[in-house]
């Protein structure tokens, strides 16, 4: 016998599924809709399929009169719509493409996994100060956690995209690439296309771009070069898994800046504020349908895709602290 349970927050029992029939059976219709929604997404996530029949009735429903049994049913509806719109929610939270998919027999790491940040907040744990008197030593820590600190809510602006915007978007973070130590910060694939994300932590700074040059607070940094070169890498590494030649665009987040000046915008590298990313990716015109975003971010997710053997293997964008 194998059924599949569903039950509210409180543990009350609303009904199950036989898994052998198909069949549906619920205690009352109540929580028909909020029934019928998690058997669903259990089937989904799990990938167990069945007959599907129908809801059976329940055995027996007690309508009652008068004004008592009124308030009931009103308390009931109310407390259903409740149930319903917290379950809306959990499924917001909660995408099919957040699950896990690693294989059974390995070969790769579903990069779902990862946290933003992590490879920084692992070079700050190593990159320690020797001792009380080290300066140098407390500079580089707090670099390193202040670069982790940034992509973290870089992270969740990509998150606050999919669960209020868009739910098309679909990300991974601390993409590590090559053998060499080096990582992409995230990796966005949507209607927008694909971006591969570079974060930049230099709160309160002045930054001014032209073309190739991107300066803070007066000094030259070569973060154009790498984030087109970051780019080109994974559209190649994406065609050798898909067999699709789809465009990858770079892009710099800056965490936090006193002020950003774009006198002109770089080729092929976009150049935004943490504030204002999402809106900037909001206002994308549509480059890919749904089956190219499915199959860009089923190469996306996997990590031997960013560690397999191309022509061109030179690890450029190493770990940086800001």
């Amino acid at each position: 016998m194998n059924r599949a349970y569903c039950w509210l927050s409180d543990g009350q029992v609303i009904g199950y599924r036989d898994l052998d029939t198909g069949l549906d059976h619920l205690d009352s219709t109540v929580h028909l809709g909020v029934y019928l929604a998690a058997i669903e997404e259990w089937l989904m996530v799990y990938g167990v399929t069945c007959r599907r029949v129908g809801p059976q009735q329940p055995a027996q429903t007690v309508v009652g009169r008068g004004p008592v049994a009124w308030w009931r049913r009103r308390r009931a509806e109310r407390a259903d719509r409740a149930r319903a719109a917290a379950w809306r929610d959990w499924q917001l939270d909660r995408p099919s493409w957040r699950v896990p998919t690693d294989p059974p027999n390995g070969g790769w790491r579903d990069l779902v996994r990862n946290d933003a940040g992590v490879a920084l907040w692992a070079r700050a744990a190593v990159d320690q100060p020797t001792s009380w008197h080290d300066w140098g030593g407390y500079s580089r820590a707090r670099a390193w956690r202040v670069g982790a600190v940034g992509e973290e809510s870089v992270g969740a602006e990509l998150w606050r995209l999919v669960r209020t915007i868009d739910a098309a978007w679909r990300f991974v973070h601390s993409v590590p690439v090559g053998s060499r130590g080096s990582d992409i910060d995230h990796v966005l694939v949507g209607p927008g296309g694909i971006f591969t994300i570079n974060t930049k932590a230099h709160l309160g700074s002045n930054i001014w771009v032209a073309g190739d040059t991107f300066m803070v607070n007066g000094q030259r940094h070569g973060y154009i070069r790498n984030s087109r070169f970051e780019a080109e890498r994974a559209r190649r590494l994406i065609a050798n898994v898909t067999g699709l030649d789809l465009p990858v665009r770079g892009l710099i987040v800056v965490v936090d800046p006193r002020g950003l000046t774009i006198r002109q915008a770089p080729d092929g590298v976009a150049v935004t504020t943490r504030h204002q990313l999402v809106k900037w990716l909001a206002s994308q015109p549509h480059v890919l349908a749904p089956a190219a975003i499915d199959r860009a971010f089923d190469a996306i997710r996997r990590s031997s895709t960013w560690t397999a053997n191309t022509r061109t293997n030179r690890d450029v964008n190493q770990p940086e602290r800001a």
